[in-house]
């Protein structure tokens, strides 16, 4: 079973996020009214009123006088698809995107740590609307076509399953606009009385191949509910970097903490913009007529604060070997994967810092030697002496 999670244009959604006051009114995204341009984005109440994209921007507000006429801000429409899509890759890495604003989802990995079925829709409709803070129409079927009907037929909250046995009775009452057939051949069945999908999957195959062609084999399959297509598993960009030229150069710590800070407020709006976390930085320290440097701090669980992120680099700037003035400072961060959102931690440092027992076991070992902290285990059928029933080793 594929799951479809589908939100309003991500366009739209973008627009709503810079300007929530925007939120239930008529929207048009592609320019000003007054502006020569056409509509490439419409909200709900904007599209009841006759808008539609392609759309001259002067026509639009000729049906929706009411209506905001806006610009589309290409990065922030591209950061709300990302931050779709890392949500779900959160849950599992068999995360795909054929659509825009649609992420779909290959649900028999999740079978086993998510039985309950409806429990598991609930979890991911509030983690996109946690991330997104749009509330997401879900759909669930037999395959990607299928998926993205049913999405499109359900609600905000309601989503709406079609189990394979009911896969047919569907498709069959929608009308033939659902699938992917060329201008003419549509035109051409509407004069035959064929507007519905139960009327076209009357047809035999063979017939309508003879009738209408193989290139038209495709949409007919997909009337039948048959998709062939597979998912394509959407994964988070490699690295995220950030580099800072010193000119003069430096060979004062305090300012290099001072710019590694603002690197890291850098990396860290990055990560929050594309939904993921780092579980690793590097740091690249270029000195003047030397080699450059490079140390490296690791994390248990991917972390995206920047605050979060400069406690641990901080340390690793402070005890680098510099032997000359710094030339340049470079932040990478590597092993990304969605942001990771920690419970209260077992430990309490005294500035308020809530984190879990496996971490605090790293600061430790940051701190002083990984060797210093030790691992007991208790043993049984021994002689009851701390020196024989404990064991000792490495956390």
């Amino acid at each position: 079973m594929i799951l479809c999670v589908r939100i309003p244009t991500p366009a739209v959604v973008a627009a709503w996020r810079s300007h929530p006051e925007l939120r239930g009114r008529p929207l048009v995204l592609g320019g000003l009214a007054h502006e020569r341009g056409s509509v490439q984005a419409a909200s709900a109440e904007a599209r009841a009123m006759g808008v539609v994209e392609g759309m001259a921007l002067s026509q639009a507000e000729q049906c929706c006088p009411e209506a905001v006429f806006l610009p589309v801000d290409p990065d922030a429409t591209a950061t709300v698809q990302r931050l779709l899509l890392s949500t779900l890759y959160a849950l599992t890495p068999e995360v795909s995107t054929q659509d825009e604003g649609c992420a779909y989802i290959q649900l028999d990995g999740l079978a086993l740590t998510w039985p309950d079925r409806r429990r598991l829709l609930e979890t991911i409709a509030q983690r996109v609307a946690s991330a997104l803070d749009v509330v997401p129409a879900i759909g669930l079927a037999v395959n990607l076509f299928v998926s993205r009907l049913a999405a499109g037929a359900a609600g905000p909250g309601k989503p709406v399953v079609v189990e394979p046995m009911a896969t047919a009775s569907f498709l069959q009452p929608m009308s033939i606009d659902v699938l992917p057939l060329e201008d003419d051949l549509r035109e051409y069945l509407g004069l035959l009385g064929i507007r519905t999908v139960g009327a076209l999957t009357s047809i035999s195959r063979t017939a309508f191949r003879r009738q209408f062609g193989v290139k038209a084999l495709p949409a007919y399959d997909l009337a039948c509910g048959s998709d062939a297509r597979r998912l394509t598993p959407w994964r988070p960009p490699a690295r995220i970097e950030a580099d800072m030229p010193l000119d003069p150069p430096v060979d004062d710590i305090q300012a290099l903490q001072f710019m590694a800070r603002a690197l890291t407020d850098r990396i860290a709006e990055a990560l929050r913009a594309q939904g993921l976390g780092t579980r690793l930085v590097l740091i690249r320290l270029g000195q003047v007529d030397a080699s450059p440097i490079q140390v490296s701090a690791r994390f248990t669980y991917p972390l995206t604060a920047a605050a979060d992120l400069f406690d641990r680099i901080r340390p690793r700037v402070l005890h680098a070997r510099i032997t000359a003035p710094l030339e340049r400072i470079t932040l990478m961060a590597r092993r990304l994967g969605p942001a990771h959102v920690r419970q209260p931690g077992l430990l309490v440092r005294r500035d308020g810092f809530r984190e879990s027992l496996a971490d605090a076991v790293l600061r430790l070992q940051e701190e002083f030697r990984p060797d210093l902290v030790q691992r007991a285990t208790l043993l049984t059928g021994v002689a009851p002496l701390p020196g024989k029933r404990i064991r000792w080793q490495p956390a």
